[in-house]
């Protein structure tokens, strides 16, 4: 039986040291939870979102810096197509002095009891709503594919990468075992939250029906 823990990491930039002690730490988490793989297909799933959600914070310093319109939708197409040049070309170790003055940072929470694993992964920056439509198809899409090519095939998205990040993480979570349909990513009091939610016990009740 797994014990009670309750970890926070805070990342601006995922670079060697973020990624190392993430890796680390689900390392340990395996061998606390005893489920071989468990720890590496976590790692990927976190990892996944946190370079998503700095992504989400890189992107609106550079609209603001830029003064692109986040609301007019050509403004907005043309801001990602200028955004794509520049993150490719990013400096991320000069980058995250900016991310740290504008206060703009990811937090990752892990919550462990005997009935369940949490994790969420949390940006201080909003999604639009061209933002949130373009997420919750991806997700869709990708609870209906048994692998990423198919995905890529029949549902990549060009217009800000191709969704495949947001595939691979359901697919990981069906690896696990665990059912994708608890994965949630959300918005409230100024930040973005993508949600992760396993099931350790027969009578754990989900997040969602205890809302309800």
């Amino acid at each position: 039986m797994a014990a009670e823990k309750k970890s926070k990491f805070l990342v601006h930039i995922l670079d060697d040291d973020a990624r190392d002690q993430l890796k680390s730490y689900f390392r340990n988490l395996e061998d606390e939870l005893g489920r071989e793989g468990m720890g590496t297909a976590l790692f990927n799933v976190v990892q996944e979102l946190v370079t998503n959600a700095v992504k989400a914070n890189v992107k609106r310093v550079f609209f603001e810096q830029n003064h692109y319109n986040l609301e007019d939708p050509a403004g907005y197409k043309k801001g990602l197509e200028d955004f794509r040049t520049f993150f490719r070309s990013l400096d991320a170790a000069s980058y995250q002095k900016t991310l740290k003055e504008m206060e703009l940072s990811v937090r990752v929470d892990v919550d462990l009891d005997h009935q369940r694993l949490l994790i969420y992964v949390r940006n201080n920056t909003i999604m639009i709503q061209q933002e949130e439509v373009r997420i919750r198809k991806n997700l869709a899409a990708a609870m209906g594919v048994k692998d990423l090519v198919e995905f890529s095939v029949h549902y990549g998205d060009e217009s800000e990468g191709n969704g495949l990040g947001l595939a691979m993480v359901v697919l990981l979570i069906k690896d696990m075992g665990f059912d994708p349909g608890f994965f949630r990513v959300y918005h409230n009091e100024g930040h973005t939250t993508a949600r992760l939610e396993f099931p350790l016990s027969a009578d754990y009740r989900p997040l969602r029906k205890v809302a309800n």
